[in-house]
């Protein structure tokens, strides 16, 4: 199995306030999302509270890896399918919170993987938090750009994955411990990330297939390769160097839901408070939204009041009910 190096620590160790230690698929997709989010975490540094979600997520995959430790050294030592999964799963008190669907899920989805194995050792994974690096990769920043660089969850033989026609080469796949999402994020969600996991890993593997596996949903969704997608990923990140080598003190801002979806603090982006986005000020000032509403405002005259725009206030009153 590949072995993790410490070559991120001390990239990060390493690089002054302000720089890039390295391009990663979550660097990537936070740009898409917003370049100005992107410049508070990474240029200015600012760290984004843990929530119960991200603790889940930690919880769930370290299980997951521990049990495919543990299931690999079984089949190493005996050549035989293991017949109790759930057996291999680390101590129960890690888990048992996420039981179901989570962990139940998992386990059902390697049952499946093991009905279309060949055999033991083409169902075990090929890589387990498997890392590549990238150099260089963007020709007009050679010299002067960061690695690119990707942990993948687990690596399979494409033999060993329902619904993957095998072509001698491998799925990388990546665990999501969110919902399911919908088609029309998947653009620049999953297919993104599957398009940088491809990037990075076929110059060690044949990639047949890439994919992401949501056991809250048991959904495994393979991620359709492009070349115009590939393309995006390169203008992308040329454009992010482009922005960290300009200095400018503000980036520009993809005004969406995402902004603040709700009137709860923990219902908007974490910078929402420090950034001149105004999509949730409606939201923000809920109170004051139905006291104007009451008063027969429009949302024209009521985005004048808030010094935010009239769609965004209709969003706030379609999502409050008002």
């Amino acid at each position: 199995m590949p072995t993790q190096s410490d070559r991120l620590t001390q990239l990060r160790d390493s690089t002054p306030k302000g720089e890039l230690p390295y391009i990663s698929k979550s660097r990537l997709t936070k740009y898409v999302k917003c370049p100005e989010q992107f410049r508070y975490s990474y240029v200015q540094g600012l760290k984004e509270p843990g929530t119960i979600y991200t603790r889940r997520g930690t919880i769930i995959h370290e299980a997951i890896e521990d049990y495919y430790y543990a299931v690999e050294a079984y089949v190493e030592e005996t050549g035989e399918f293991p017949e109790d999964l759930v057996a291999f799963l680390p101590k129960w008190d890690r888990w048992a919170d996420y039981t179901e669907p989570y962990i139940s899920n998992f386990i059902n989805f390697e049952y499946a993987r093991m009905e279309v194995s060949p055999d033991p050792e083409t169902w075990l994974p090929v890589g387990i938090e498997a890392e590549a690096w990238l150099e260089d990769p963007i020709a007009e920043y050679d010299g002067r750009q960061p690695p690119w660089m990707g942990y993948a969850d687990a690596i399979y033989d494409d033999r060993s994955v329902p619904g993957v026609e095998p072509d001698g080469g491998v799925v990388i796949t990546d665990f999501k411990t969110g919902k399911t999402p919908k088609k029309q994020y998947r653009d620049e969600g999953i297919y993104l990330e599957g398009e940088y996991y491809a990037v990075l890993f076929e110059q060690d593997y044949d990639v047949t297939a890439v994919a992401g596996y949501y056991p809250k949903g048991d959904d495994l969704i393979i991620s359709p390769l492009k070349e115009s997608r590939r393309e995006f990923i390169f203008e992308t990140i040329s454009e992010m160097l482009d922005m960290m080598d300009s200095g400018d003190p503000h980036w520009p801002i993809n005004e969406t839901p995402l902004c603040k979806w709700g009137p709860g603090l923990d219902e908007q982006c974490p910078y929402y408070d420090i950034c001149s986005s105004t999509w949730g000020e409606a939201l923000k000032h809920d109170d004051q939204l139905k006291e104007m509403l009451d008063a027969g405002m429009t949302p024209h005259e009521i985005s004048g009041e808030l010094g935010t725009k009239s769609n965004y206030v209709g969003y706030a009153i379609r999502k409050l009910n008002l």
